[in-house]
């Protein structure tokens, strides 16, 4: 699963908290009970003929005055482009050709940037007359300071603290633990638990000496429930792997899954998966290695101590 869909999967469970961190006057106006999402929006009737499909559009209702449907509209870029404003207003066509509703159109960066939460926009000019201007909100995680998140903005800022810059924090062991753990102990249920841990586990991934120090720290008593939610998560995502063996009907199909399932651990650990690396895992031939080497994976702190050959 590509980094942009874990993204989109967090913004459909989380999309109220999200505004309500980012738009807190947009968030206050809207009615979540009873939110659809408007799934797979995808046009085809473009003028170059290609394919659109919009990330995450959300259908609700505001709060006072005269009730009024509006489209919430978020899109997920893993980096800054030159043409986004321009793709977001076609998008914002076609929803409204589609529907005539009120759109609020976010583009949400997830690397680079120097900015948080600012105004981008698309402008149509002919003979020096300006013909039209679209705005979008945007918001680039990385402009953002990890440390004003970290603490008061709860479990969902403190998720997205692991896309956000870390320059001013002294010990990134720590601020990794106290992320996980403020999710920890957030008190969410089993499945919207996992899907904050996982932007964590995705996102913010320590050098070889930070992971050390990191792996000694939890391992202290008042970090019990940063490796309690950590080993939850690696256990979910076996599980998938073993549900789509499963679906298969095949004992290959089922490693093929727990093999899927320790390349995405040591990926969220150590970066991707060199050749040697991965060859290594893809000739494990039984679900116990398998099993045994995931628990290794996530107690070390190199890819040496978890067995595995980091050359290329």
């Amino acid at each position: 699963m590509g980094h942009d869909q874990r993204f989109k999967e967090f913004l459909q469970a989380f999309l109220q908290d999200f505004l309500k961190l980012f738009y807190p006057n947009v968030e206050k106006r809207l009615d979540f009970g009873k939110i659809e999402f408007l799934d797979k929006e995808v046009f085809t009737n473009v003028a170059d003929g290609s394919r659109r499909e919009a990330d995450v559009v959300a259908k609700l209702r505001s709060r006072k005055g005269l009730p009024e449907v509006v489209l919430v509209h978020v899109e997920v870029q893993a980096r800054g482009a030159r043409d986004v404003p321009a793709r977001m207003f076609e998008y914002c066509a076609l929803l409204w050709s589609r529907y005539r509703l009120p759109i609020f159109p976010i583009v949400v960066y997830l690397r680079g940037g120097s900015k948080g939460p600012a105004n981008e926009e698309f402008r149509m000019e002919l003979f020096g007359h300006e013909i039209l201007r679209f705005r979008c909100q945007s918001v680039r995680l990385a402009g953002l300071d990890v440390e004003e998140y970290r603490k008061g903005s709860g479990p969902v800022g403190a998720a997205l603290g692991a896309l956000m810059n870390r320059e001013h924090s002294r010990d990134l062991a720590k601020l990794r633990a106290s992320l996980l753990l403020r999710v920890a102990e957030s008190g969410l249920d089993e499945a919207r638990e996992f899907l904050l841990v996982n932007l964590i586990e995705t996102y913010f991934q320590l050098g070889a000496d930070d992971l050390e120090s990191y792996q000694e720290l939890i391992s202290r008593k008042e970090y019990r429930k940063v490796q309690d939610v950590e080993l939850s998560w690696a256990d979910k995502l076996l599980r998938e792997g073993e549900e789509k063996g499963l679906e298969k009907g095949l004992e290959a199909g089922r490693l093929k899954g727990k093999r899927e399932s320790v390349l995405r651990v040591l990926e969220a650990k150590f970066g991707v998966a060199s050749t040697n690396t991965t060859a290594q895992v893809e000739a494990m031939g039984s679900e116990e290695e398998l099993d045994v080497c995931l628990e290794r994976v996530l107690k070390a702190t190199s890819l040496e101590e978890a067995g595995l050959d980091s050359g290329l």
